[in-house]
């Protein structure tokens, strides 16, 4: 990927310029430069879409494209579409960590804490550890693999190791561990511990870590595109200057990885850097795909793949868009109208008023409370004023203040959709009491039902180049003409009830609309309307902005933004049914896979896009949108059509492509599973499948996730299976594998031709034959309703998981607390330092205090974002095997696992300060403080009666402890503990009604950080 650099200039309009032109650069083949993290794409999968476990600790691309995946339980592959985990049942090691994955020409290798796995062909093979006298064998953990001369070479406690996939044996002994390795300069490197070995034709040589880092572990090694090395330790980034270690960064490296483009990605606990040329351009702190980053892979396609410890696999792709909002200084995200000044500035109508954008920050220029409705709807800027539409009458800046010109007192009220000065100098206005018409000598004139119009609502007004006036109204197309109104397109072919949402004219005079009717375009050639829709290959899209540009036509609507190339409409009015060939480039729910999922587009009229150079603005509920339209379609590399396996008699096989598949006799139900590893949301693959010789045509899966195709009962011949891409509208990339069905003794030809002689003999054999023929075919059909029975279980467990979590947080809830905390408990009792009572488990009880305020005073949405963050600060609080659930309401209940007892009151204040040192931002920019209030109990309370009480009612306590500190003027926390000396009646061992008779006998005492509190009187409600 080349670097791609933006324009700058110190004029306005030449800054502004600047933006406009983004996309104009160089095409690149990976991440694109110049791009910040933020502006990427990503896509994030975890646990609940098939990753074995949520941290991601390897990433690996083979040959035939597929992802590998490697975390804490199990290995994943990954098709673009798919998961297949590996686990435990496939082979044991793979029960502990993935650490490292490498591909060779037919193998994957695997590092895991208890040694080396080779898999091929469907099959894990454990690769044993040839060892020396004085060594010894046992767990072999693999950290770091790379290619060899004859197989890889693996990093080992003592040494670089070497296997063929047969053995694993010592290759270069070392004085140190090797914890990385590297191949770089024609030589292999060796990160050590305080050092790293340079293994070459000459020898081994020693390249020391400075003095400070000499019991630092080089934990990651990296080559950049200036051939320069680099070393990650946990002290630390190292540079190689000559013979010599340079410290770049202090912060503990977790992943380094150098891609195509030159970047150098650095990951840190804290954060994610991007160095080029050996400095940092960028660092990415708390977005989502930066955190706790552990693997950093670059696949084949440019896409930069992040596995994190916390949030599952990352993708991040260049995307066709940049998003402009607040952080560039725009007060409301919520746009309506965008549009250019004479001098290229770029003015955006929103929910409050009108700011500017000046190439790097967004400038107020109106606010909404000076308007006659704070919503601008739409704009038309002029050299000395700028026209503004809103939901209630047209306002005038000019020179800084806003005037409302009396001669359009008519229009208050209204909502005004559209603005246009004609090249005659007329000013038009679409509104929703019709349309007007201030002429140049100052006088208005209103058109409405009463002069034409079916439908007084008027959406937009389009002036042609041979100076026609057409107005858009909710009930079809008019043109203006001498002062009266003509409906168009009536005799043409256009639907009277068309409701008019865009108008654009191509170059050759054509006009193109976008409309509610079927969410399609309508195109006019001069004498008839062509319907273009799904028919067509249209996606279905209520159009608000079209544009067309470099070949193509932008078309931008609800659903979001596609193109299509602009010859494809040329002859379409004569041959209605040719295709189309449509791309999906921002998918806001369309009726089809791919494209850049993202929020587009607002509102019907006017001043709804611009196309500034090569960039296409657009109005969004998130701020200005701003897309490529200049971005090259990168062919990138095919996908390779594949057919993984052929169940055959019940067993799985891999077929050999270059050699038929020889059945046995009875093989005549067959279930074929094929892929196509991608990873281009761009250009999704659409797979069909045939069987040549029994199929008659190509067959579409069940459904685009499904890659598996299932015959029965095939009768006996030569056949070809076949899968192939459709993404193109022909079959590409087709792969193919050969199979025959040998015929039964029956179906045979010398059989046929005996037939008139064996006839009297199948009378008396053929029922039985026809009996066990009978129970052939059922045995297959309940072998088939099994899978499918199997599928549909599957299906059922994903379900369930979904139930056990809070649709808002992502939290659990409690359904999956009633099921997990008793299992958990069992376990830990049988641990002796929680039997003995010296460990607890620690129920709190979370509520957000004057949490009703954030409600009535931000609304409810707020409400719900200050919820998700509370969750997320919550859960980055506690440790592994901890329980962060929601409650109900504004109630977060955290369960921690065991840890000794009498740590309520530093866990209570923990939580009440992190919840008060926090400042939640809410949608609309503004920022608001918070208070908890914490209610804490340990269980079990008495280690002499460990099941005296359930976990619902240590909550109880947890809960009556809540209430006390909500009573003692929240913002603190408050805790049950046994009074000293305090034990449970004699010969009691479990009670199941109301915990609180522990608190009124006595037996329990209320304390807070600062002491013993008395406990308040029985029935005391304190309001939350």
């Amino acid at each position: 990927m080349r670097v791609r650099a933006l324009l700058r200039a110190a004029a306005a309009r030449a800054a502004c310029a600047c933006a406009l032109a983004w996309g104009l650069a160089t095409p690149a083949l990976a991440l694109q430069a110049d791009k910040a993290f933020r502006d990427y794409v990503r896509d994030t999968w975890g646990v609940e879409h098939g990753l074995p476990q949520i941290s991601v600790l390897a990433i690996v691309q083979d040959q035939d494209g597929y992802l590998w995946l490697g975390s804490q339980g199990g290995l994943a592959r990954y098709d673009g579409v798919r998961f297949t985990p590996y686990g435990q049942q496939d082979a044991p090691e793979l029960g502990g960590h993935v650490l490292a994955l490498h591909a060779g020409n037919d193998r994957l290798w695997i590092g895991t804490t208890q040694g080396l796995l080779v898999f091929r062909n469907g099959r894990f093979t454990r690769v044993p550890l040839v060892s020396a006298p004085d060594q010894a064998q046992g767990d072999f953990p693999v950290r770091t693999i790379v290619a060899g001369d004859d197989g890889v070479l693996v990093g080992g406690p003592d040494g670089v190791y070497a296997s063929d996939g047969t053995r694993l044996t010592l290759l270069h002994p070392l004085a140190a561990p090797a914890w990385s390795l590297l191949r770089h300069r024609d030589g292999i490197w060796v990160g050590s511990t305080g050092q790293v070995f340079r293994l070459d034709a000459t020898g081994t040589h020693s390249h020391a870590l400075p003095a400070a880092a000499a019991l630092a572990q080089v934990s990651r090694l990296a080559g950049d595109g200036d051939g320069r090395l680099w070393a990650g330790t946990a002290q630390g980034l190292y540079l190689l200057e000559g013979e010599a270690w340079q410290r770049i960064a202090d912060t503990p490296v977790e992943a380094l990885q150098s891609d195509r483009d030159g970047n150098l990605w650095v990951a840190s606990p804290q954060r994610l850097d991007r160095l080029r040329e050996g400095r940092r351009v960028e660092s990415v702190v708390d977005l989502p795909g930066s955190r706790a980053i552990r693997a950093i892979h670059e696949d084949r396609d440019g896409n930069l793949w992040l596995g994190s410890a916390v949030d599952g696999l990352t993708r991040a792709w260049d995307g066709w868009t940049k998003r402009l909002g607040h952080e560039q200084g725009l007060r409301k995200a919520l746009l309506w109208s965008i549009a250019s000044g004479p001098d290229g500035t770029v003015h955006v109508g929103g929910s409050d008023g009108v700011d500017s954008f000046d190439g790097q920050r967004f400038r107020l220029r109106a606010a909404g409370e000076r308007l006659p409705h704070p919503e601008a709807y739409t704009l038309l800027v002029e050299t000395d004023r700028t026209w503004i539409g809103t939901r209630a009458g047209v306002a005038v800046l000019r020179n800084g203040r806003i005037e409302s010109p009396p001669v359009l007192a008519p229009l208050r009220g209204a909502q005004v959709s559209g603005i246009v000065r004609d090249r005659s100098g007329r000013l038009w206005f679409a509104t929703s009491d019709g349309l007007f018409l201030l002429w140049p000598d100052g006088s208005l004139s209103q058109y409405g039902q009463a002069q034409g119009l079916a439908d007084g609502r008027a959406r937009l007004v389009h002036e042609t180049r041979d100076g026609r006036i057409l107005v858009g109204t909710n009930r079809g197309l008019y043109e203006w003409r001498d002062g009266g109104i003509l409906a168009t397109g009536r005799d043409t072919g256009l639907a009277e009830d068309t409701m008019v949402t865009a108008i654009h004219e191509l170059e050759d005079g054509r006009w193109i609309i976008g409309g509610t009717r079927d969410e399609q375009l309508q195109l006019f050639d001069g004498k008839r309307w062509t319907a273009l829709g799904r028919a067509q290959g249209i996606p279905a899209n209520i159009a608000f902005f079209i544009a067309a540009n470099r070949g193509w036509l932008w078309v931008a609507g609800m659903r979001g933004v596609y193109r299509l190339p602009l010859a494809d409409l040329d002859g379409t009015p004569g041959r209605p049914g040719r295709p189309v060939h449509a791309e999906i480039v921002i998918n806001s729910g369309a009726d089809r896979p791919g494209g850049q999922v993202d929020k587009c587009c607002n509102g019907a009229g006017n001043a709804r896009g611009l196309l500034a150079g090569d960039t296409l603005w657009l109005p969004t509920r998130d701020g200005a949108l701003l897309v490529d339209t200049a971005r090259p379609s990168e062919p990138g590399v095919a996908p390779r059509m594949l057919i993984e396996r052929v169940q055959v008699l019940g067993q799985w096989q891999y077929p050999d492509q270059d050699r038929p598949l020889q059945l046995p006799l009875h093989a005549r139900d067959l279930k074929f599973e094929f892929s196509a590893p991608s990873f281009r949301p761009d250009r999704p693959v659409q797979l069909r499948y045939r069987l040549v010789g029994y199929d008659r045509g190509w067959r579409e899966p069940d459904a685009p996730h499904l890659r598996n195709a299932v015959y029965t009962n095939l009768p006996p011949g030569d056949y070809r299976f076949e899968v192939a891409d459709f993404s193109a509208g022909r079959p590409d990339n087709v792969a193919g594998m050969r199979l025959s069905i040998p015929p039964r003794w029956h179906e045979a030809l010398v059989f046929r031709l005996l037939l008139p002689l064996l006839l009297t003999c199948l009378v008396f054999i053929g029922y039985e034959w026809l009996q066990r023929r009978h129970a052939r075919q059922r045995a297959a059909l309940e072998q088939l309703v099994q899978e499918r029975t199997r599928d549909l279980q599957a299906a059922n467990e994903r379900l369930e998981t979904l139930s056990f979590t809070d649709p808002l947080t992502g939290l659990h809830n409690r359904r999956y607390l009633s099921r997990q905390v008793p299992a958990d408990l069992a376990f830990y009792q049988r641990d002796a330092a929680y039997r003995a009572g010296i460990e607890v488990v620690v129920f709190a009880l979370l509520d957000l205090d004057h949490f009703k305020g954030v409600n009535d005073t931000h609304g409810h949405a707020a409400g719900d974002r200050v919820l998700e963050r509370t969750a997320a600060l919550l859960t980055a609080l506690v440790r592994s095997g901890d329980y962060v659930a929601r409650w109900g309401g504004e109630e977060f209940l955290l369960v921690f696992r065991p840890q000794p007892r009498g740590s309520l009151a530093r866990i209570g204040e923990r939580l009440c300060a992190e919840i008060r040192g926090h400042a939640f931002e809410l949608d609309d920019g503004t920022r608001c403080k918070l208070t908890a209030s914490v209610g804490l109990v340990e269980c079990p309370l008495f280690p002499q009666a460990p099941h005296l009480l359930g976990w619902e009612q240590m909550v109880t306590l947890a809960d009556r402890a809540l209430y006390r500190a909500k009573a003692d003027g929240r913002n603190t926390g408050a805790a049950y503990r046994p009074r000293e000396d305090a034990r449970p009646p004699a010969g009691m061992t479990a009670f199941e009604g109301d915990p609180s008779w522990l608190v009124e006998t006595g037996l329990l005492e209320l304390f807070r950080a600062d002491g013993v509190v008395p406990d308040a009187p029985a029935g005391t409600v304190t309001p939350r």
